[in-house]
């Protein structure tokens, strides 16, 4: 009888180290993730649109700027998407811009699933803040228009009036 009670404990001891394991790694994920700071960076003309800006994946590196943002609509769009999180890279002395990686949300601040690419390849954005650029993932540049939520965006990274937002 104590051969059969000591089976069933060393397996319960084995699910707990399991279990241990999970909540461990579960609590680092939540924690990597309630460090970052997202704010509110602009919001476009009509007010459908919020722009977020995570402040500590601001990285300079000579003309250039890059940044995590999330794009926050209030209503789905056609195809249900309500955000979009893409890494950006903003060329502050041609006022252009380009996307490196980038995911599509049905739920608003990137939550919900993630949507298929739209259009053309694109790499997916994932759930780290890393500024890793891969060469098969840069977009082209786009010139970023005066009066628009692009060229706000710009005005705040590349003249500094985002020194509140980060390093």
């Amino acid at each position: 009888m104590t051969a059969l009670l000591k089976a069933p404990l060393s397996g319960v001891r084995l699910c707990s180290g399991a279990i241990r394991i999970a909540v461990l790694a579960l609590a680092c994920w939540m924690t990597a993730q309630a460090h970052a700071e997202w704010k509110i960076l602009t919001v476009n003309q009509d007010r459908t649109v919020t722009i977020w800006i995570e402040s500590s994946s601001i990285q300079r590196r000579d003309d250039y700027v890059f940044a995590w943002v999330i794009y926050d609509r209030e209503e789905a769009a056609k195809d249900g998407a309500m955000s979009s999180k893409a890494l950006n890279q903003y060329d502050c002395a041609n006022r252009q811009a380009r996307t490196w990686r980038q995911s599509i949300y049905t739920k608003s601040m990137a939550g919900g699933e993630p949507m298929p690419p739209r259009g053309k390849a694109q790499c997916e954005a994932s759930d780290s803040l890393e500024i890793r650029r891969d060469d098969d993932c840069a977009q082209t540049w786009k010139p970023v228009l005066y009066r628009t939520t692009g060229s706000d965006i710009l005005n705040a990274l590349c003249v500094g009036q985002a020194a509140s937002l980060g390093p």
